[in-house]
């Protein structure tokens, strides 16, 4: 059995990175569902707009499963980074966050 903490924070952007942050956090789930893995939300903290300020979980993977969580997601840490005409914009803009 492996386990993995996975932890999401929205960063410079406000509102729209708080989407984004939800965005990466249900894909995140996503993945590990088809996986076969267990995912659990340990903590977060939502916005008004339902995007995460913070997001934290436990991803647990099985001996039963090809490959550990650990091993396949050790890689995905750092910055990322997207450009989009977010929800919470009026006039068309595109912006990053």
């Amino acid at each position: 059995m492996d386990k993995v903490i996975l932890e999401i924070r929205g960063g410079v952007g406000g509102d729209e990175s708080a989407i984004f942050a939800a965005d990466l956090a249900r894909m995140y789930q996503r993945y590990a569902a088809q996986r076969g893995w267990t995912f659990t939300v340990v903590d977060s903290s939502e916005n008004d707009l339902g995007g995460y300020k913070s997001f934290v979980a436990e991803i647990t993977s099985w001996d039963d499963t090809q490959q550990s969580a650990y091993d396949d997601l050790k890689q995905e840490s750092g910055v990322h980074r997207v450009q989009r005409v977010p929800k919470t914009e009026r006039q068309g803009r595109v912006h990053t966050s």
